[in-house]
């Protein structure tokens, strides 16, 4: 057990200040003849000392307590003067019981507090019945022989009384430990919706990075892919053709220029207060700008685009694709080759079909391949499959199907 902080020694102390102070009041003109008058000296401090120790072992101090003072009872002491310790006890047996936790993380919580009231279980009927055993004990010395009042004077009326001053300070120290687990509760759900408000933040920064090199992976591979391309062909044409040089060193530069350009406006989406115009994002219209710069470097393309209008979103992710593939293309095909771009649409799907004709990689694509990886997470938002491998008649071919419903979630 927890031993008790100092804060929780000074209340024992008041608490044990005040029964002796309650006790010592209580005159003693009315004791049994065989009693001696200062003996409530001897059992004022015997209560008190037991008040001390009610958070460390509450139902034996009750027990301890209700019989000092149905001794005093019983021999002509004031009965609400020699039931404050037990009083004391009652109140501590609910609060520090042990089915009740005496600080916020000890002992355990009553089931659902917050969807109901807690219940009383079997560690706590212990509680009740040790304090209605000690009310009743009290009573019965209120009704004895010995006892201050008689019954001509209301004896039971007092003795009920006293009674129900035990079972009333039983209920409030319940009252006290069911709302001290409520508030455990509380703390213990916020804390934990606090833990998993910050996995969430901590999963959303992590899927953003991800995006944000996704994205930059798309942006920049084309354009590396080309100025590969470009200059391998400037290196060959440098002593047989020198008069093609300047053109493709002209189409590196070009091109170059414009990674940088589209690097800068993905990372000033990141960073918004620099004050840059944002541009609008690639989609559909912007295909033929795309397979000018393929065809640049060597690889003819034939574009079919049937004419839709489609959200921003699916344009830009059909873009991405469409990028990605060519680029793939640029990178494998290994020889002269052509490839063709074919975007239709079928109901409320869009079909995204492109083809080449070349070596392609030596061997089958990872399925753990930025590329790959990418253009499957693009199809994925929008509720449709992406399908990647060589054909059967040579070449490469990408389909992928995405959804124009709406924007992704």
């Amino acid at each position: 057990m927890r031993q008790p902080g100092w804060r929780s020694r000074a209340v024992d102390a008041l608490f044990a200040v005040a029964c002796l102070a309650v006790v010592v009041c209580g005159t003693t003109n009315r004791l049994v003849s065989w009693l001696p008058g200062f003996s409530v000296w001897l059992l004022a401090p015997a209560q008190a000392a037991l008040v001390l120790a009610r958070r460390r072992a509450p139902l034996a101090v009750l027990a301890a307590t209700t019989a000092l003072s149905v001794f005093m009872i019983a021999t002509g002491f004031p009965g609400l003067a020699a039931v404050a310790a037990p009083l004391a006890a009652a109140y501590a047996v609910a609060v520090y019981g042990p089915a009740g936790p005496t600080k916020p993380g000890a002992g355990r919580l009553p089931p659902a507090p917050l969807a109901r009231p807690a219940m009383i279980d079997g560690a706590d009927g212990r509680g009740v019945l040790a304090s209605v055993a000690a009310a009743a004990a009290l009573m019965a010395a209120n009704l004895s022989p010995g006892a201050r009042i008689r019954p001509s004077d209301g004896a039971l009326w007092a003795a009920l009384s006293i009674g129900l001053c035990v079972v009333l300070a039983w209920v409030c120290g319940y009252a006290v430990r069911t709302r001290r687990a409520y508030v455990v509760q509380l703390e213990e759900r916020a804390r934990r919706l606090e833990r998993e408000e910050g996995e969430r933040a901590e999963r959303a920064v992590a899927d953003e990075r991800l995006r944000i090199a996704r994205e930059l992976h798309d942006v920049i591979g084309h354009s590396i892919s080309l100025i590969t391309v470009q200059a391998e062909a400037a290196g060959r044409c440098a002593r047989t053709r020198p008069e093609a040089v300047p053109d493709y060193l002209a189409t590196i530069s070009a091109t170059s220029r414009e990674a940088l350009a589209e690097m800068r406006r993905v990372l000033a989406v990141l960073r918004p207060e620099d004050g840059e115009p944002l541009e609008p994002r690639p989609g559909l219209a912007s295909l033929p700008e795309l397979i000018a710069k393929v065809e640049s470097a060597g690889v003819p393309v034939r574009l079919d685009v049937e004419p839709s209008t489609l959200p921003a979103g699916v344009g830009l992710a059909a873009y991405r694709i469409v990028q990605e593939a060519l680029t793939n293309t640029l990178k494998y095909a290994g020889r002269p080759a052509t490839a063709s771009v074919t975007i239709a649409r079928a109901g409320p799907m869009l079909h995204v079909c492109v083809v080449d004709d070349g070596l392609g990689p030596q061997s089958e694509p990872s399925a753990a391949a930025h590329g790959l990886v990418g253009m499957r997470e693009r199809a994925a938002m929008y509720d449709g499959t992406l399908r990647a491998g060589r054909r059967r008649g040579g070449g490469f071919e990408v389909h992928a199907t995405l959804r124009m419903t709406g924007e992704a979630p």
